[in-house]
């Protein structure tokens, strides 16, 4: 059934991203075809680019508008009485639309920066990449190690988890919003402000208590890299596990909310 979920939130959403994409990409190959011809200057390059910003912006911002609409009108309005008279457990919905969320997140991020690649593409450009990279393997390579492998898969994993976090922050508060019976837009952004608040102090404390250096305050450079991995492994690791511990906590609200205390009222 999650699949079924999945599939269903996927199809739903599909039919206001995909329609996006296709005109983010559009529009940046209109631009890139009107500065090939050297128009840079003239009036079609300036509302060219000008429509491109502006639906770059709007897919992002429609990103997180689509992800609380979704949530809200999905399971906590008139079409929650359809939605959970399913054969499913509160626990799946909140985990389909946790997994397309993140996948259009990151659908979206790599359609901006695929889509800026074009624009700014420029003849030799790759072979450049190529050489680059080259010689940022060769200087990495003076130490690196499994251990430095090791931290790549911890960023990416601190990325992932930090998005989690965030967007079940979000279902958090509209769910604690919800238990008002007036107000709820209010006292959802209420909720947002008070969750976050709660764990920021509590992380702070964590970290004062374990004496772990938050990665922000590590200074990095090609020098030190190999000097810092430790403390920065340790930081990814803490963040990790501190992102995975937020999210448990705002599902487990989210879940109660939708199990135990629904208001659809």
């Amino acid at each position: 059934m999650l699949r079924k979920l999945f599939k269903y939130e996927f199809k739903a959403t599909g039919r206001v991203f995909l329609p996006l994409f296709a005109s983010l990409l559009a529009f940046a190959f209109i631009s890139r075809i009107l500065s090939v011809f050297d128009f840079q200057q003239t009036f079609p390059v300036f509302i060219s680019h000008t429509i491109y910003i502006i639906i770059m912006a709007g897919m992002f911002v429609m990103t997180l508008t689509v992800m609380i609409q979704r949530f809200n009108k999905n399971l906590l309005s008139d079409e929650g009485y359809l939605m959970f008279t399913l054969p499913t457990n509160p626990w799946q919905h909140i985990v389909s639309k946790l997994l397309v969320s993140m996948l259009w997140i990151t659908a979206s991020v790599i359609a901006a920066v695929f889509t800026i690649l074009i624009i700014t593409y420029k003849a030799g450009a790759i072979s450049e990449t190529i050489r680059g990279l080259s010689l940022l393997i060769s200087r990495l390579s003076e130490y690196w190690s499994v251990s430095a492998s090791f931290t790549i898969f911890e960023v990416i994993i601190a990325i992932f988890s930090t998005l989690t976090s965030g967007i079940l922050l979000i279902y958090a508060s509209i769910a604690v919003g919800h238990l008002f019976s007036k107000h709820k837009i209010l006292a959802s952004f209420g909720a947002f402000i008070i969750l976050n608040t709660l764990a920021h102090v509590l992380v702070n404390l964590i970290s004062l208590v374990i004496k772990v250096v938050p990665l922000a305050n590590i200074h990095i450079s090609s020098y030190n890299f190999a000097n810092n991995l430790p403390a920065i492994q340790m930081a990814l690791a803490f963040g990790i596990i501190i992102a995975g511990l937020k999210s448990a906590a705002y599902f487990a609200i989210t879940n109660f909310i939708l199990s135990k205390r629904l208001n659809l009222e």
